[in-house]
């Protein structure tokens, strides 16, 4: 029994080093390349899966299968118009020829480096085109288009396939921004006073239509007022000289009605002579008729 136990556990020694030196794993985010005494072994395992290789013979060198990123490292480049421009580009890209990239770059460091400086360059090359307010503004889309390009073939070498090439920032250099930012803000503000400007003229020129409008709608119709105010003045007049014509005894008695009463009023004191016809109706107020008033 104690002979089979130092057995076992030999066999599980043995097997713990013989085992991963006979089967290597390959998972979903990997590509694996066999090399035996540093020389390639084709096919590269670009599968997900469990392989044997000759042990103490074979070494399996492992990279990354997903997206990798290339971000280089701001730079002052200078366009077309001999201005400066503060750069920040980055590229992604995937290993997609295993023994291509073992055999130019051999790890990702190295490989990022090399694709960096290229990037970098094209980069140079295709800045030094545009002018900086294009850059700035329109082209930015073009330059990036054309950087892809140009740097596709050349990481092709490299067994690296190009998604894309994006420019984080295209921005001025420390040193200028604050004057051209300090121009910018002056620019918006004369934009912004001149508008301030036209607006209170167009202001002005509303306010001064409207009023003229008003004094023209309100003098009109005043003059319609006036118009119709004489048109009834005339008609009451014409009424009251036709009512006149018809019974002056009757407008004499009412016109001296309207006499008493604006100046009889309450507390009054009102010295007449005996005679008068006022004096008579307020001795006999019922006795006094319209008739006699007249005679």
């Amino acid at each position: 029994m104690k002979k089979l136990s130092i057995l076992i556990v030999i066999v599980l020694v043995l097997a713990a080093i013989i085992v991963p030196q006979v089967l290597f794993v390959v998972d979903e985010t990997q590509l694996a390349l066999v090399t035996r005494f540093g020389a390639p072994q084709l096919p590269a395992k670009t599968n997900p899966g469990v392989y044997i290789k000759t042990p103490f013979v074979e070494k399996v060198t492992y990279f990354e299968k997903r997206l990798l990123l290339f971000d280089a490292p701001p730079e002052d480049l200078l366009t077309s118009d001999k201005k400066r421009l503060r750069i920040d580009v980055y590229a992604r890209g995937r290993i997609v020829d295993p023994l291509k990239f073992f055999q130019t770059v051999i790890t990702q460091d190295r490989a990022r480096s090399r694709a960096i400086d290229i990037i970098a360059s094209e980069l140079r090359s295709e800045i030094a085109l545009d002018p900086q307010s294009d850059i700035i503004k329109t082209t930015r889309e073009d330059i990036m288009n054309r950087v892809r390009d140009r740097v596709i073939p050349q990481l092709a070498e490299f067994g690296i396939e190009v998604i894309d090439v994006r420019i984080k920032r295209a921005d001025f250099p420390d040193e200028i921004a604050d004057s051209i930012y300090a121009r910018m803000r002056a620019e918006r503000v004369r934009i912004a006073n001149r508008e301030r400007a036209e607006g209170q003229e167009v202001d002005l020129e509303k306010r001064a239509t409207v009023d003229r409008m008003a004094i023209e709608i309100t003098s009109s119709a005043q003059k319609e007022a006036d118009i119709i105010k004489g048109e009834a003045e005339a008609d009451a007049v014409r009424i009251f000289a036709e009512a006149l014509e018809e019974d002056p005894e009757f407008y004499t008695f009412q016109r001296t009605l309207e006499a008493y009463k604006k100046f009889l009023t309450q507390n009054a004191t009102v010295v007449l002579p005996a005679g008068s016809e006022l004096f008579q109706f307020l001795q006999s107020p019922g006795q006094v008729t319209p008739e006699s008033s007249i005679d």
